[in-house]
C-alpha cells in the first residue's frame, strides 16, 4: 500500500469529533426510547392499562416514525445535516418534558406519536452525516461508532433511569433525558459549523464527478431485490430490537421475577452484548471488504448467518427453564439480530450513488421502522390472548425468531449487488502504478 492510499484511509480530526457527536446522539435517542420500557409496569398500574394496549404504546411510536424518515432524510440531502438534526433533537427534548405531564392512555400516545416522528430521521440522519466524513475502507468501523450509542445509550441508561424510577417516580427519568438532549443541541451547533455542511456537499459533487458510478434514477435504486432485501432485514430487526425495548424488561420482571436489583444489571446485558458483537462484526466486514473489495463477501456474508444465529437463540431461548439461560439466550436473539443497524447503511453506501444516500437511508430507516410498529403491538396481542402470559412470551419471541430466519435467510442467499465500473478503475489504476 502507498502513502497516497494509507493517508486517503484516514480519518481526520474534525471527523472524529463529529463521530463521537453524533454517537452521543444515538445514545441520547435510544435512552429516550429506552424509557418507556423501564416504566412499563409504575405506567401501566398507574394509567391502569392492559397488555394489549401497552402493547399499542410500542407500536404508535412508529406510526410517523417512515414518514419523518423519509421527508428529513430528502431534506438533509437539500439543506445539510447540521440545522436538520439540531431541529430533529430539540423536538425529543420537548416530547421528554412534556411527557411528565402526561395521565390518561391518549396522552401518552400522542406524545409517543410525536417522539417517534422526531426520533423517525436520526439513524439515517447520522448514518448520512457520518459516512460524508469516513473513507470507504474504513465504513464499517466507523459508521459502528455512531450505531453503538444505540446499545449503549440503552446499557449505561439502564441503572441510571431505573434508580429514578424507584426512587423519584418514572416522570423524573423523562425530566432528566430532556435536560441532557437540550445539552447536546448546544454543543452539535457549536462545533458543527455552517461550513462543515457546505465541504461535505461540495465533496460528494466531486466524488459524483470522478466517478464512473452509473447515473441511475433513485426509483430504481429504491426497487431493486437488493435494496428490498436490505430492508426486510431492517424490518425484522427493529421487531427484535422494539421488543427488547417494550418488552423484555416486563418479562424479566413478571415472568422470570427478577429483583430490582437483579434487573438493573441483566436489562443492560443484551445492549452490551449488542455493542460489542458490532465492533467486533464490523471490524471484520471491514477487513474482509479491504481484503476482496467485494461487498457480498465483506458485508452480505457477515450479515446474513448472523442474522440467522439471532432467530436461533430467540427460539432456544423460549424452551429452557434456566432462568440464567434463557436470559443468555434471548440476550443473544436481540444481539445478532441488531446487526442490520450496522452492516445495512454499510451496504447501502456501496450500492447506491452519493447524491441519493440521505434518501435511500431515509427509505430504508422508513422500512426498517415498520417492524417497529407491528413486532410490539403483536406481542401485546399474543401476551393478551394465549392462556398465560409466560406461553405469550415464547410465542411472541418464537414469531420474532422466523421473522429473523427468513429475512436474513433471503438477503444470504439472494443480496448480489454488482460491483461498480468505478471500483473496478480505481483498482486497476493501483495495479498499473
Amino acid at each position: 500500500m502507498n502513502q497516497k492510499e494509507v493517508k486517503n484511509q484516514r480519518i481526520s480530526k474534525k471527523a472524529w469529533v463529529i463521530i463521537l457527536l453524533l454517537f452521543l446522539l444515538t445514545v441520547i435517542s435510544n435512552a429516550d426510547k429506552a424509557i418507556i420500557g423501564f416504566a412499563s409496569v409504575p405506567i401501566m398500574d398507574e394509567l391502569g392499562l392492559s397488555a394489549e394496549q401497552w402493547g399499542m404504546v410500542g407500536s404508535v411510536f412508529f406510526l410517523l416514525y417512515s414518514v419523518s424518515a423519509i421527508l428529513v432524510g430528502g431534506l438533509a440531502d437539500r439543506f445539510g445535516t447540521r440545522i436538520v438534526i439540531a431541529c430533529m433533537a430539540a423536538v425529543w427534548a420537548i416530547v421528554q418534558f412534556s411527557t411528565i405531564f402526561v395521565s390518561s392512555f391518549a396522552f401518552l400516545l400522542i406524545t409517543r406519536i410525536i417522539l417517534g416522528a422526531g426520533e423517525g430521521p436520526a439513524y439515517s440522519l447520522a448514518m448520512t452525516a457520518a459516512s460524508k466524513w469516513l473513507p470507504k475502507e474504513r465504513l464499517g468501523i466507523g459508521l459502528t461508532l455512531v450505531s453503538v450509542g444505540g446499545p449503549l445509550g440503552v446499557a449505561i441508561s439502564a441503572p441510571i433511569l431505573m434508580h429514578l424510577i424507584n426512587n423519584y417516580g418514572w416522570r423524573s427519568a423523562f425530566i432528566a433525558t430532556g435536560i441532557v438532549g437540550a445539552i447536546w443541541i448546544i454543543f452539535w451547533l457549536f462545533t458543527v459549523t455552517k461550513k462543515d455542511d457546505v465541504k461535505s456537499a461540495e465533496t460528494i459533487k466531486v466524488a459524483n464527478a470522478s466517478s464512473s458510478l452509473p447515473a441511475t434514477k433513485f426509483s430504481s435504486a429504491l426497487l431493486s431485490k437488493n435494496f428490498i432485501l436490505i430492508a426486510l432485514c431492517g424490518f425484522a430487526t427493529y421487531w427484535s430490537f422494539t421488543i427488547g425495548l417494550n418488552w423484555l424488561p416486563n418479562y424479566l420482571e413478571n415472568i422470570r421475577q427478577l429483583s430490582e436489583d437483579q434487573l438493573k444489571i441483566v436489562v443492560a446485558l443484551p445492549w452490551i452484548l449488542i455493542t460489542i458483537s458490532q465492533i467486533v462484526f464490523s471490524s471484520l466486514s471491514d477487513r474482509i471488504y479491504y481484503k476482496t473489495k467485494n461487498v457480498v463477501k465483506g458485508r452480505v456474508f457477515i450479515l446474513g448467518p448472523v442474522m440467522v444465529a439471532g432467530a436461533v437463540s430467540y427460539f432456544l431461548g423460549t424452551i429452557v427453564s434456566s432462568n440464567f439461560m434463557a436470559i443468555v439466550l434471548l440476550s443473544l436473539g436481540l444481539t445478532f439480530g441488531c446487526i442490520t443497524l450496522v452492516l445495512g447503511p454499510t451496504i447501502l453506501v456501496d450500492i447506491v450513488s452519493k447524491q441519493h444516500q440521505g434518501k435511500i437511508q431515509g427509505w430504508f430507516m422508513a422500512f426498517t421502522s415498520l417492524g417497529g410498529i407491528a413486532g410490539p403491538y403483536v406481542t401485546g396481542y399474543l401476551i393478551e390472548n394465549a392462556s398465560n402470559p409466560a406461553s405469550g412470551f415464547h410465542y411472541s419471541f418464537q414469531m420474532c425468531a422466523l421473522v429473523l430466519l427468513i429475512s436474513g435467510g433471503l438477503l444470504w442467499i439472494a443480496v448480489r449487488p454488482k460491483k461498480f465500473a468505478s471500483n473496478e478503475l480505481s483498482t486497476n489504476k493501483v495495479n498499473v502504478q
